[in-house]
């Protein structure tokens, strides 16, 4: 009887610190920094980043993303232009948008280079490369 009631506690035990384990690992780590619910993640799994190096006169061929691009220059100097928008000048601390299916290029400037952190998703769609006079044209301040 009592080999009994000792495995009995000892199934009790490993059931209960396994739902402790489950109930810890389903808590979400923000709760204690959020007022009401905390947040959760939904579809990274198609999000890319990458942080780039781009010497200067380096630029991407006309482009679009399906979810848009974030582009966030870090050091350097950049270009960068929507199609049918102005040319656009990157610089460290300001930030650049474009919606998923807009056109679009960015590169280092022609005598600096750039080192900026890109975020997209959706895939790419890539077009023609971008023309010397469309890359020196001068950017709008």
């Amino acid at each position: 009887m009592r080999e009994k009631t000792l495995a009995l506690v000892a199934v009790v035990v490993v059931v209960w610190i396994g739902l402790e384990s489950v109930a810890t690992a389903q808590r979400n780590p923000l709760a204690d920094f959020f007022t009401g619910p905390p947040p959760t993640v939904v579809d990274s799994e198609e999000v890319r980043k990458a942080r780039v190096r781009l010497v200067p006169g380096a630029r991407a061929h006309w482009h679009s993303h399906g979810w848009g691009q974030l582009l966030l220059p870090e050091e350097g100097r950049g270009r960068f232009q929507e199609q049918g928008g102005a040319l656009r000048e990157l610089v460290p601390g300001v930030p650049v948008y474009s919606a998923g299916g807009v056109m679009h290029w960015h590169g280092a400037a022609p005598d600096e280079g750039l080192v900026m952190i890109a975020v997209q998703g959706g895939g790419a769609e890539w077009g023609d490369p971008v023309s010397d006079e469309q890359y020196l044209a001068e950017p709008v301040p």
